[in-house]
């Protein structure tokens, strides 16, 4: 999609919503056309996994399109609720697969929403000077995280992501001041159980 076409698609929203509750398949589909490449980096961020992730994004949408009719189309906020289906599902294959590997601070930088498309898995680590540097970070950082509660891990990844406290809140349907004391918290103890990690690979 190019700049031009996605632009008109953020700004007919609201209405591509409310026609694909209503059924209609291409509204449906440039849904899907904004919001994969966003869903699949959010998804590869979590699990590292190139084949999880194609499958889990695939899900989402399917489950999105099935619930769509019993949604209200004017009212629904899109992509908060998306979201929380691909979060679901994540959480899903976290409690049946506890070999996923949960590294939201591994996600490529900027915001070039093509990254995941043109270097494939983490290919793009190969280039790197510091290769060796950043394979032992990432691996402290997917340790660190899974000693966390998985609601501590989920703040983290979606403020790593970029989102506000409200929306946030709103992805997870939490409060507010729960939401801002969780993440408050997660930082700190991630934080420590990183640095003692760090400590004991020296």
């Amino acid at each position: 999609m190019d700049t031009r076409s996605q632009m008109n698609v953020v700004e007919n929203e609201t209405q591509l919503v409310d026609d694909a509750c209503h059924g209609s398949l291409d509204a449906f589909e440039s849904l899907v056309k904004l919001y994969e490449p966003r869903i699949r980096r959010m998804l590869y961020g979590m699990t590292q996994d190139v084949q999880l992730t194609q499958d889990l994004c695939q899900d989402t949408f399917l489950a999105a399109y099935r619930a769509l009719p019993r949604m209200e189309g004017k009212n629904l906020r899109f992509a908060p609720w998306l979201y929380r289906i691909a979060l679901n599902l994540v959480r899903s294959e976290w409690r049946h697969h506890k070999h996923i590997k949960m590294v939201p601070f591994a996600t490529p930088s900027g915001n070039d929403e093509h990254y995941f498309e043109e270097q494939q898995g983490e290919d793009y680590l190969v280039s790197d000077e510091h290769f060796e540097e950043q394979v032992m970070q990432r691996e402290l950082v997917r340790r660190a995280l899974a000693q966390l509660p998985e609601s501590s891990a989920m703040c983290l990844l979606l403020d790593a992501e970029g989102y506000s406290y409200n929306e946030i809140a709103e992805t997870l349907q939490d409060s507010l001041s729960a939401v801002r004391s969780r993440l408050a918290r997660a930082r700190q103890a991630f934080q420590r159980i990183y640095n003692r990690l760090d400590q004991e690979g020296r």
